[in-house]
C-alpha cells in the first residue's frame, strides 16, 4: 500500500464530511434544521505533522516486519478506532459501511435483528425487554440478562451502539451471545438467527372511558405523527386527559423530542445543547400543538436522552406531572460523520440543559411523585403500581 495512502487513511478523521446527526440512546438520526458545531463557530483543527509522521512510522514497521501484516482496510478501522478510544468518550465509536447502513435503518423504525432492547448500566450491558414473537423471545432470552459476549467475543464495557450493530444483521444470519443470568450457574450461549423485526412504535387505548394511554418506544423520525395521531383519535373516543409512557424507551431523534414536546406545549424552550464554545443553542417549540388537556408522563430508570428532553421540559413548563422513578442520566449529544470512503464515527459535541438550565447527564430527572417498581412488571397492568398511580393522578386533574 502506499505509504501516502496508509497515512490519510489513519487520519481520516480529519477529512470527514459533517452531518447533522445527534445520538439519542440507542438511536441516532438526522436532526431537521440546525448545524451545532458551525452554529457555535466551533472550527476542526487539522492533523499536525507529529501525528502523520508517528503513523506513517508505524505503518512502515507493520509493513516490514509484521508476521501477518494488515490490510488497508483494517489498518484504517484499527487506526480510527484508536483516535476515538484517545477521547476517553464512553459513547464513541467506529461504523464501517455495512453498519453505518444498519445504524440508519433504525432511525427509519424498520431493522434487521432478533427483537430486544438493551441498554449500558454502567460496565454491564443489559437486556431491558424482549419482544414478542422475534427470535429472541423464541430463544429464551429474558429481561434483564446480561450480554457478556458478542459471537465469542468478551468487553470489559460494550456500548450500546456497536452492540446493536453487532447484533444486528442480514436476515437469515445468525449472532451468537453469551449471557449472564441470575439462576445460572455458569454463562449461558445462544444462538439466534436474525430477522425482520416489524415492532409497532405506538401503543394507545382508552382507558376507564375518558384517559387516554399513549406509550411510545423510540423517537424516530415518525414519532410526532404518531403520537398526534394518537392524541386526536383518543379524543374522538372521549378522552379528557392523557397519560405519555416512555418508560423503557431509550431516545432516539433529538428532532423528534423537540416536536413531540410540541404537541403539548404551545411555547417556549424545549432544550438548549451546549458544546465545547460554551454558548447553547436553544430549541423551541414548534406550535403544532395537539392537545391542552391535563397530561401526566411515566418514566424509569430506562428512560434516556430524548425521552428525558421530552420529561425535561414537560415538567419545567409545568405542562405534566411525573411520575415514575429516577430517569437513565444520558444527557450528552453526539454526532455522526460521515467519512469520505465509506461509513462513520460518532462522538459526543456536546450536552443538553432542561428549559430551565439542569444538567442531567450521569444524574437523570428525578420525577414529581416517585414510585418504585420492578420494570418486568410493566407488561402486566394487574402489577403495573406506576400506572395505576398515573391514573390516581390524572383523575385528580380531571376532577
Amino acid at each position: 500500500m502506499d505509504k501516502a495512502l496508509k497515512i490519510a487513511a489513519a487520519v481520516v478523521i480529519a477529512a470527514v464530511f459533517l452531518i447533522t446527526t445527534f445520538a439519542g440512546g440507542v438511536l441516532v438520526g438526522r436532526v431537521v434544521s440546525g448545524d451545532l458545531g458551525a452554529a457555535a463557530g466551533v472550527t476542526r483543527p487539522s492533523v499536525s505533522g507529529d501525528v502523520e509522521d508517528a503513523v506513517g512510522e508505524v505503518v512502515d514497521i507493520i509493513d516490514d516486519l509484521a508476521l501477518s501484516p494488515s490490510s488497508e482496510e483494517s489498518m484504517t478501522a484499527g487506526a480510527i478506532r484508536g483516535m476515538l478510544e484517545s477521547l476517553e468518550d464512553s459513547h464513541a465509536v467506529y461504523f464501517d459501511a455495512e453498519h453505518y447502513e444498519y445504524f440508519n435503518e433504525q432511525s427509519m423504525g424498520a431493522f434487521y435483528g432478533i427483537g430486544i432492547t438493551i441498554s449500558n448500566d454502567g460496565d454491564d450491558l443489559v437486556v431491558n425487554s424482549v419482544i414478542d414473537d422475534t427470535p429472541a423471545a423464541r430463544a429464551g432470552l429474558k429481561p434483564s440478562d446480561l450480554i457478556i459476549e458478542i459471537d465469542g467475543e468478551a468487553r470489559p464495557r460494550w456500548d450500546v451502539d456497536e452492540a446493536v450493530l453487532r447484533i444486528r444483521g442480514e436476515e437469515g444470519t445468525t449472532v451468537r451471545l453469551g449471557i449472564r443470568r441470575d439462576d445460572a450457574e455458569k454463562l449461558l450461549e445462544f444462538t439466534i438467527a436474525r430477522a425482520k423485526i416489524e415492532v409497532p412504535n405506538i401503543e394507545s387505548e382508552l382507558l376507564e372511558g375518558d384517559i387516554g394511554y399513549i406509550k411510545l418506544e423510540g423517537f424516530n423520525q415518525n414519532a410526532a405523527v404518531e403520537v398526534r395521531s394518537a392524541i386526536e383519535d383518543l379524543t374522538a373516543a372521549g378522552a379528557e386527559g392523557f397519560i405519555f409512557d416512555v418508560r423503557n424507551n431509550p431516545g432516539g431523534l433529538l428532532s423528534a423530542s423537540v416536536e413531540v414536546s410540541s404537541l403539548f406545549i404551545a411555547d417556549g424552550v424545549i432544550v438548549s445543547v451546549e458544546d465545547r464554545s460554551g454558548e447553547p443553542e436553544r430549541y423551541r417549540a414548534t406550535g403544532k400543538t395537539a392537545t391542552d388537556a391535563p397530561l401526566v408522563m411515566l418514566v424509569n430508570g430506562n428512560s434516556a436522552s430524548a425521552s428525558e428532553i421530552v420529561a425535561g421540559a414537560l415538567k419545567d413548563h409545568g405542562r405534566a406531572t411525573i411520575v415514575g422513578e429516577q430517569t437513565f442520566g444520558k444527557g450528552s449529544v453526539q454526532q455522526i460523520e460521515e467519512l469520505s470512503f465509506g461509513g462513520a464515527v460518532k462522538l459526543t459535541i456536546a450536552h443538553y440543559l432542561t428549559p430551565q438550565g439542569t444538567a442531567i447527564d450521569g444524574v437523570g430527572l428525578a420525577p414529581d411523585i416517585v414510585v418504585e417498581m420492578d420494570h418486568e412488571l410493566i407488561a402486566e397492568r394487574e402489577t403495573d403500581t406506576q400506572l395505576r398511580r398515573a391514573l390516581e393522578v390524572l383523575r385528580e386533574k380531571l376532577r
